[in-house]
Parts: C-alpha cells; sequence; structure tokens
C-alpha cells in the first residue's frame, strides 16, 4: 500500500508534458493558398503559362468532355520552373460547340501541389479565345474586362486573371494567346464564406432585392441578355452570411454587346436584333429601386469608366469605342423619367416565375 501511494507522489510531481496533435498533411495544407490565387496575386507582367497536352485530341475531342493528360509549366514561387501534371478536359457549353478552342478545366497532380505549397485540392478553368487570332483575342480580352467592370459594382464578385497562355504539343509549339483564369465554383464559394444554393429553380422574390437590381444595371450596362436568374443560367446563387436572402453574382459574359463576339446572337424571346441593343430583364423593379439603382451607378460612373481606360491590354481606339458605348448607358441615368420608363417592371408586365 505504502508503494501504491509513493508511486502516485512521483506521478504527479512529474512535469506536465503537452499532447501534441498528430500531424495531417491535409489539415498543414488546408490554410495554403490554391494555385489560382497565386496567379491571381502576382504584380508586374502576365503569368507565363505553357500548357502542353495533345491539342489536336482536345479540340477533336470537346464535346466529350473527357479528361486527358498534360503539363503545366510556370514560374514557381521559389522563381524556378515549375512543372505540374496535369488532367485537361474542355468545359463549357455553347462555347465547346462554336468554338474551335474550348474553355478549359486543369487538375493538377494533389502531392505536386503540396510539394509546391500550394493548397492540393486546386483547380483552374482556364478561358481561352474561341480561336486564334487578334479579333477573337481582343473578344476574349473584353470579356475579362467585364469581370472588372462588376468588382466595380458590387463587392462579391468572381475574380479573374489575365495569363499568356503558351499552348505546346510534344515539341512544337502550336499556339501563343492571351487567356483568362476565372476562380473556381467551390473556391469562390469557400472564400466569400457562402453556401451555393443547388435549387434547379430560383424564385426572384427569394433574391436578395439590392444584389439583384445592381446585377440587372449591370448586365444591362453591357448590353447581355444571356442570363436567367430563375435557373441560374450564368449566375452563382449563394447564401452569403449577413444576408437573409440568396445572392446572384453574374459571370460568362461572351454574349454581351459590351463583348461582341461573332457568334454572340440574342434569343428569339427578347425583342432585339444585335447584341449590342440594349433590354432590360430584371424583374418587379419598383420606381424607388430603380432611381436608387441608377444614382448609384452614377456614383460608380468615374471608377467604372477608369477601369475601362486602364485595362491596357486593349489597344487606345478600341477602349474609347467601349467607353462611348458605357457612356450611352450612364447618359440615360441622368434622366429620372428615361429611368423610370426603361427600367421599372410593373407586376402587369411580367409573368411570375
Amino acid at each position: 500500500m505504502k508503494s501504491w501511494l509513493l508511486f502516485l507522489a512521483l506521478l504527479f510531481s512529474l512535469p506536465s508534458i503537452p499532447i501534441l496533435p498528430a500531424q495531417n498533411s491535409e489539415l498543414e495544407t488546408s490554410t495554403a493558398s490554391s494555385i489560382f490565387e497565386f496567379f491571381y496575386q502576382q504584380q508586374g507582367p502576365l503569368p507565363v503559362l505553357k500548357l502542353e497536352t495533345d491539342w489536336k485530341k482536345l479540340v477533336r475531342d470537346k464535346l466529350k468532355e473527357e479528361y486527358q493528360d498534360g503539363v503545366l509549366s510556370f514560374t514557381g514561387p521559389d522563381g524556378s520552373t515549375a512543372n505540374l501534371d496535369v488532367s485537361i478536359r474542355a468545359r463549357g457549353n455553347t462555347r465547346k460547340e462554336v468554338c474551335q478552342l474550348p474553355p478549359v478545366k486543369i487538375k493538377a497532380n494533389r502531392k505536386q501541389l503540396q510539394e509546391l505549397g500550394f493548397n492540393p485540392s486546386g483547380k483552374l478553368k482556364l478561358v481561352l479565345p474561341c480561336q486564334s487570332g487578334k479579333a477573337e483575342e481582343e473578344c476574349l480580352l473584353k470579356e475579362a474586362l467585364a469581370y472588372k467592370l462588376y468588382e466595380a459594382v458590387y463587392p462579391v464578385h468572381h475574380r479573374t486573371r489575365v495569363v499568356k497562355l503558351e499552348a505546346w504539343q510534344k515539341d512544337k509549339q502550336k499556339y501563343s494567346l492571351y487567356a483568362f483564369l476565372v476562380e473556381e465554383e467551390k473556391e469562390f464559394a469557400g472564400r466569400v464564406e457562402g453556401k451555393r444554393n443547388k435549387q434547379d429553380r430560383t424564385n426572384t422574390i427569394d433574391l436578395e432585392r439590392d444584389a439583384y437590381v445592381k446585377m440587372c444595371f449591370f448586365q444591362y450596362m453591357i448590353a447581355n441578355t444571356d442570363w436567367s436568374a430563375p435557373n441560374s443560367h450564368n449566375m452563382e446563387i449563394l447564401q452569403l452570411p449577413g444576408h437573409e436572402k440568396l445572392v446572384p453574382i453574374p459571370y460568362d459574359f461572351d454574349y454581351a454587346g459590351l463583348v461582341e463576339t461573332d457568334y454572340a446572337i440574342p434569343r428569339s424571346s427578347i425583342p432585339i436584333e444585335e447584341v449590342t441593343q440594349r433590354f432590360f430583364l430584371g424583374k418587379y423593379v419598383t420606381e424607388e429601386e430603380a432611381l436608387e439603382c441608377a444614382e448609384y451607378f452614377l456614383s460608380r460612373k468615374k471608377q467604372i469608366i477608369q477601369a475601362c481606360r486602364d485595362f491596357d491590354l486593349l489597344e487606345e481606339k478600341t477602349r474609347d469605342s467601349l467607353v462611348e458605348f458605357l457612356s450611352e448607358f450612364f447618359n440615360m441615368l441622368e434622366d429620372k423619367e428615361v429611368v423610370l420608363q426603361s427600367f421599372v417592371t410593373r407586376p402587369s408586365r411580367v409573368k411570375k416565375n
């Protein structure tokens, strides 16, 4: 009995040793930045991405959306060339049908990502010009600009990064062109702490009015009618912290009049003949909402126009043309009667979803 008591006394007199958590490689990298974040944060010259794959097969089989092997090379965090084994597939809807070069989704080797210090679950969404050529690259850059313009309109938005893409097949370079990265859906939702809406249809009345009306005005500003809130067409619908209702965030602006791609045509249900013509698709917009949103956009006019002028990847004459196009919208907002006539959608004129 005495020996047992002596043992307990010795045990409790020993210094405490902290119990360390087991090492978990996935946990350790959960706070690491993604490969998209790495490219997005780069300052100065455009990041150069070399993507080697069987481009003929990618173009030929783009409708199948099957992954194929490739290698993505770029200047890594330490300044040396990083080479990632990747899987690539075509993605998108209309573009992969009408364009020679489809948008692509890129999944990199998780272990290699981790070795470079990136989050191993990162993926890349890359938008390419419809085909090689100066006119097609200009359209791509104008679409990248549209994303930048929305940044000036609403604080919750998809991030993008224009890059220079060098497309190789074996030892031969097939293309050298501009492209841009778009923040992947899950990464975007995680960054803004949002929960993605998975419903097949969303009633307009379930959307936050401020975000919805500003989004509608923005789409009108860039002359884009290729969207729909009820079926989430070209739109991410998120439940965000601090918001009682769902928040719509637009993407894919290749059918906008601001971009003016060769293949863009208005859908038959809209009474316009060219995509450069504006048509307002907002629903249940009251006079008060229309006037308040007009004032809001006028307060952002300088910032929006300056963002257009500063986008020096486009030639100056192209930027001047875009500024003129945007100015037509802002001139409308200066006239109260025009605002009421153009943006108020009375219940009698609108069918419920």
